[in-house]
């Protein structure tokens, strides 16, 4: 008799799980969204967003941050016009932006 058989390690999605792409919301439904060195996936955060909604883009280590992107590019990637105000704070980066009516 050999030894007994391994378990699988590492994660795997369900095949009900959500993912960034397609989130679990109603259409304008979230007040914030805090997306700390992340992806952006602008259609998405667009759909979810309440028509109010403030999206805070933040780069903890700015520029140097392997998914760093300037608030120029994020402000310019959602469907719709966008304004944002932004800042750098020790090493990060960050901006809040709000959609234009």
């Amino acid at each position: 008799m050999g030894p007994p058989p391994r378990k699988r390690r590492g994660h795997r999605r369900s095949p009900g799980a959500p993912d960034v792409g397609r989130l679990p919301l109603t259409d304008a439904s979230v007040a914030v969204i805090a997306a700390i060195d992340m992806l952006l996936f602008p259609a998405e955060t667009a759909r979810v967003l309440a028509p109010d909604g403030v999206l805070l883009w933040i780069n903890q280590l700015g520029c140097d941050g392997p998914l760093y992107l300037p608030a120029a590019t994020v402000v310019a990637a959602p469907p719709g016009t966008w304004q944002a105000t932004e800042s750098e704070a020790g090493w990060g980066s960050w901006a809040a932006l709000r959609r234009t009516h």
